[in-house]
């Protein structure tokens, strides 16, 4: 997720003011007195919808040209290149969990895709057979007994929980951005990211955009999911599945059973 780092000194920002708001201590007489809701519903479900906005009028238009200008060989190799410069976060937190045959796998496909594959352009290891693995220090605090906290909607981000905001510094820190001097290559490093991001997200979130409830299935999917990389990847399919609901094909206006509900996206899709 290196490539983002542009992006996370924003959405860092907004999800502290967002905690802090919070803080508030609210008087016997207040809303607050009346029954909660789900902490940071309401700004989540903002970011939702403002995150949905800005794929479907920014990045899916951006997308659809860079696609339409590139060859499939050139789109393939800056997907490449941007999952290798993520790798030393990945591996990093690797060790951090004390997965040290992962860490390995990791470090190793990093070095061997860096070297042999010009700086990731080509993805060597995979041909190598060396797996290739999910991680972030959000799952690192997990592994070791930190609970996840709210669940958080980021602003140009995404899902996310107060377990998880150090690991948007860690982000910076290890992405490449964060070490380019040039303010234009800065820019221009940053940007070509949002396109790549656009690109290889769009499938994700179109499913995201058909769900029953995409608002609720978002955060079934990223909460499973880190779930998921915390146990080690020790958890069957049926619980991953569990709370995932595409429409069904006859009755495609059932209602979600979730807790936390949001309107059907309208709009494109």
């Amino acid at each position: 997720m290196s490539h983002r780092g542009f992006l996370l000194g924003t959405a860092f920002a907004a999800g502290v003011l967002a905690i802090s708001g919070c803080a508030t201590v609210h008087g016997p007489g207040s809303a607050a007195s009346t029954p909660s809701r789900p902490p940071l519903q309401a700004f989540n479900h903002t970011m939702f919808h403002l995150n949905m906005g800005l794929y479907d009028y920014v990045l899916e238009p951006v997308s659809t040209g860079y696609k339409a200008v590139t060859p499939g060989f050139v789109r393939t190799g800056v997907s490449n290149v941007f999952s290798n410069v993520g790798m030393p976060y990945i591996f990093i937190n690797d060790f951090l969990q004390g997965r040290v045959q992962q860490g390995m796998e990791d470090m190793s496909r990093f070095l061997v895709n860096s070297v042999f594959g010009l700086g990731g352009l080509f993805d060597v290891a995979d041909k190598l057979d060396l797996p290739t693995h999910d991680n972030s220090l959000g799952v690192t605090l997990g592994v070791w007994g930190v609970p996840q906290g709210p669940y958080l909607v980021l602003p140009f981000y995404g899902p996310s929980s107060l377990r998880s905001l150090p690991g948007l510094a860690m982000v910076m820190f290890t992405g490449p951005a964060y070490y380019v001097t040039s303010t234009p290559a800065k820019y221009a490093l940053s940007g070509m990211g949002i396109i790549n991001t656009g690109y290889v997200d769009g499938p994700k979130i179109r499913m995201v955009q058909e769900a029953v409830n995409p608002y609720q299935f978002m955060r079934n999917a990223w909460e499973q999911h880190e779930q998921y990389l915390i146990s080690g990847g020790m958890v069957s399919k049926s619980q991953l599945l569990e709370g995932l609901s595409l429409p069904p094909a006859a009755s495609p206006e059932t209602p979600s059973a979730a807790t936390e509900s949001s309107p059907q996206k309208q709009g494109k899709h």
